[in-house]
This record gives structure tokens, C-alpha cells and sequence, in this order.
């Protein structure tokens, strides 16, 4: 994996690793979100899946994994950008930092809205009334369209429900560039994971102390409490990242090991009982393991990676549709036994084509001229400046 070289706390040169393409991290992306989904269509099974076992129901793992892979992924990728002067090589400032961040995810965000917005709309002009009345409340449509519903705003979560996450991870943006910033004066890497720690741990038996439920199974519209400690550890572990003091010709390859192990370890753990917090440090260690792992070739990976962002955002149309339509077909044809788990199932690679047909026709060409545009604004804006 390339090496660059990053600025610790007293001026000196560490060495960090960027973040590569088609390696374990963006196959772990897409894992990620397919169990998000899986999670969210297990209650639709013939049976469902939360009677089967136990560990169905835990599906709200692979969201706090995805919250803590957004900070590690995002530490990465621009924690040397964020130290340094802003306008310099590639440093950049906090704002403009959000400002990419909110055009990565808003506008692809505002088109799915619109999309639930014309379906709901147009089943109910032919009579169809929606399965869950209550996902689709119009007094809950504003907050989803400025990405708040996770800010305490009352009421049911509906609509484009997964989105409570980008909600909650906004304001993780606004925060990360100072976070980084103070972070960096900390010499230890460990001390401030420690620290990391004690936050989400804090936070967590506090939500307990004071609502009786844990941090993570809190209603949506709480999902800054969530989101935001989750977030800070997968930065903070980001930080161990470039410390490594491992031999550079041999920790991939010691890396790949301990990731294995500790993905095997999750699964056991679900199998074994429910124990969330050893969960967490598993996933935890899985990410720096897949972060430290480097680049596989594996193109397909990297495809995965960046389906994975397109997976989350339309899982909830494309599993509403796909069961409406194969609900109304089964009806007719009198589906039943391994029929209905097989339509149940194809729902999987159902919601992916749909996230891949969103990501080669919506949010790719979005974000190409999103930046075509940014470039164009910046020239004119460099010809202003230039001296006559």
C-alpha cells in the first residue's frame, strides 16, 4: 500500500497509509449494508426470521458497524487534510469539508425522498394503500428532507427510514475536522481510543440509566446518541491505524488473520448469546484489521464499495416494492412453503440490482457534475483572483 507521510503533534513526519481501493474494507462496506437490509426484511419472511433465532434480531450491529466504519473510512481519508494549513497542498477547512461531505450524500438522498414521495403518491391515486401507513406520515417528510429526524424531533420515523444514520453522521461531519484537530495534540493513539471508549461506554448505560434502554435500541429520533460515540470510535481507531509500528512487508498478511478471526469471533458471539459490547470491540477490531489489511486487486470489491452507499439509500423502496408486487402475484397464484421463502429471498438480490441501477444511473452521473460544476466555479473564481 502506498505510504505518505502525516504531521504528529510536535511537527515530526509518522508515516500513515492511504486508504486503497479493492481490499477488505470496501467488501466490508457492502456486507455491512446487506446485513442492514437483511435485518430490515427479516420480520417479512414466511416465518420470521426474529423466531428462528435470536441473533436475527441483532441486526442493529451492522448499523453501529456501519457508524464506526463511517468515522474510520472518513479519519483516513482526509485526517491529513484536516491538519493541514488550510489552502495548502490538500488541506481543507471545516467548512469546506461539510460542504462535501452534505454534496456526497444529500442530493442522491433528495432524489430517493422524491422517489418514495411519487410512489406512495401513486399507489394511493389507484387505491393501493401502503402495508405501514405510519412510515409514510407527511408531517415527518420535512425533517427527512433537511436530514434532521435523528435531531429529537418528535414523532415516528418514516419514509426513508435508514436514512435516521446520514441524519445523525451530518453532524459527526461538522464536528470531525476540530475532533481530528484535538486528537492529533494527544501523542498516544491508545490514550484517546481510551478515551473513545469510556465516551461510548458513558453515553450508553447513561441512555440506560435514564430510559431504561440502551444506547442502541433507543427510537430513531435519538439517534444522535447513537450515531455520534460510534462515529468517534471508528475515528479514534483510524488514529491506531497510522501508528502501526508493524513490519510493512508482513502485516498485511498478519492483518487478513486477525481479521478473519475476529469476524468468525462476531458470528460466534451471536450464536453464543447476546453480547453487544464484546460484539462492538470485535467489529472494531475487524475494521483496523481490514484498514491495515491494504489493497487485494479484487475489482469487484471495490464495485461492492461503492454499491454499498446506494444499497442503504434504496433498500426500503425496493424491499417495499418487491414485496408488494410478489405479495399481490402470490395472492393470484396461491404461493405457498418453499415458493414463498423463495420470493422472499430473491428479495436480497432484488434490492441490489436496484441499488446498482441507482448508483450507475443516479448517483454516479449526480456526482459527476456536482464536481464538474464545483471545478467550474473554482477556475472563475481563480481567474477573479488573478492579478491583471
Amino acid at each position: 500500500m502506498t505510504q505518505t507521510a502525516t504531521l504528529s503533534q510536535n511537527g515530526s513526519r509518522g508515516q500513515s497509509r492511504d486508504l486503497a481501493r479493492g481490499g477488505a474494507l470496501d467488501l466490508l462496506r457492502f456486507v455491512a449494508a446487506l446485513f442492514i437490509v437483511l435485518y430490515h426484511v427479516a420480520e417479512r419472511a414466511p416465518v420470521s426470521l426474529f423466531a428462528i433465532h435470536p441473533a436475527f434480531g441483532r441486526g442493529y450491529l451492522a448499523t453501529d458497524f456501519f457508524l464506526m466504519l463511517s468515522g474510520y473510512v472518513l479519519a483516513r481519508t482526509y485526517g491529513e487534510r484536516v491538519l493541514g494549513p488550510k489552502g495548502s497542498g490538500g488541506g481543507v477547512g471545516t467548512g469546506e469539508f461539510l460542504k462535501r461531505r452534505l454534496l456526497r450524500i444529500w442530493p442522491a438522498h433528495l432524489v430517493m425522498l422524491a422517489l418514495f414521495v411519487a410512489f406512495v403518491l401513486a399507489t394511493g391515486a389507484i387505491g393501493l394503500a401502503p402495508q405501514n401507513p405510519q412510515w409514510f406520515q407527511w408531517s415527518q417528510l420535512l425533517p427527512q428532507v433537511f436530514l434532521v429526524q435523528a435531531w429529537f424531533v418528535p414523532g415516528p420515523s418514516g419514509w426513508n427510514m435508514p436514512t435516521w444514520t446520514l441524519s445523525a453522521l451530518i453532524v459527526c461531519y461538522a464536528g470531525f475536522p476540530t475532533a481530528w484537530r484535538l486528537t492529533a495534540k494527544v501523542a498516544s493513539p491508545w490514550v484517546t481510543l481510551a478515551v473513545g471508549v469510556a465516551i461510548f461506554l458513558v453515553v450508553d448505560y447513561a441512555a440506560k440509566a435514564i430510559t431504561g434502554i440502551p444506547a442502541h435500541q433507543l427510537p430513531l429520533r435519538f439517534g444522535l446518541v447513537r450515531g455520534v460515540p460510534l462515529f468517534i470510535l471508528g475515528m479514534l481507531i483510524a488514529r491506531l491505524g497510522t501508528a502501526s509500528a508493524a513490519p510493512r512487508p508482513l502485516f498485511p498478511y498478519w492483518a487478513d488473520g486477525l481479521a478473519i478471526f475476529a469476524g468468525v469471533g462476531v458470528l460466534a458471539l451471536q450464536v453464543a448469546g447476546r453480547f453487544d459490547h464484546a460484539s462492538l470491540a470485535l467489529l472494531g477490531l475487524l475494521i483496523y484489521a481490514a484498514g491495515a489489511s491494504g489493497s487485494k486487486g479484487w475489482g469487484w470489491a471495490s464495485l461492492a464499495g461503492r454499491l454499498s452507499f446506494s444499497l442503504f439509500l434504496t433498500n426500503q423502496l425496493a424491499a417495499v416494492v418487491w414485496f408488494g408486487v410478489t405479495r399481490a402475484v402470490g395472492d393470484k397464484l396461491g404461493f405457498e412453503g418453499s415458493i414463498l421463502w423463495l420470493t422472499w429471498a430473491l428479495a436480497l438480490p432484488a434490492c441490489v440490482v436496484a441499488a446498482w441501477l441507482f448508483e450507475r444511473f443516479v448517483d454516479a452521473p449526480l456526482q459527476v457534475w456536482i464536481k464538474a460544476r464545483q471545478q467550474r466555479k473554482a477556475a472563475a473564481k481563480a481567474v477573479e483572483l488573478a492579478p491583471a
